[in-house]
């Protein structure tokens, strides 16, 4: 369940083939880092202001669907970009949908708009959404971090 059932106000069933795959609103997207996992369920979230105090959630994966949500909801859908515990957060915005000099209000204080990390073998600064995070390293590479291009 993306958020808590008190906070729906209207789930509909939806072909897969209704949902906009540019849609407006804030966009989330699931960041899959480790490459030999394979995982079931959402994978991207649209944040679609509705006025009124309610919010339409358009979202994709292997699960897909759409809701209509209250203010409470759609603020603790936003806690999970609350990244203080995650040097790779699991939940990213997709920083061309938010404007950082005027998030959403129910952003947690202080949400990265596009987070980043060093390499721990190029050490080169990457978004945490370009990022490879392996079980096991590469033969001949230490660390648990690795941008693309020195993973490829």
């Amino acid at each position: 369940m993306l958020v808590p059932e008190e906070y729906i106000v209207e789930e509909i069933e939806i072909d897969e083939r209704e949902l906009e795959r540019d849609p407006s609103g804030v966009h989330l997207r699931y960041n899959h880092t480790e490459p030999s996992v394979i995982s079931d369920g959402v994978d991207f979230i649209a944040v679609i202001d509705q006025g009124d105090d309610e919010y339409r959630i358009d979202y994709w994966g292997y699960a897909f669907g759409r809701m209509y949500i209250t203010s409470e909801g759609v603020q603790e859908l936003g806690q999970r970009l609350d990244y203080e515990e995650d040097e790779i957060p699991s939940w990213t915005l997709d920083p061309e949908t938010v404007d950082a000099n005027d998030p959403p209000w129910w952003l947690p204080d202080d949400t990265a708009i596009d987070p980043t990390v060093a390499c721990e073998h190029c050490e080169e600064t990457v978004s945490v959404r370009e990022v490879v995070t392996p079980r096991q390293p590469p033969v001949g590479m230490d660390g648990t971090v690795f941008c693309r291009d020195c993973w490829e």
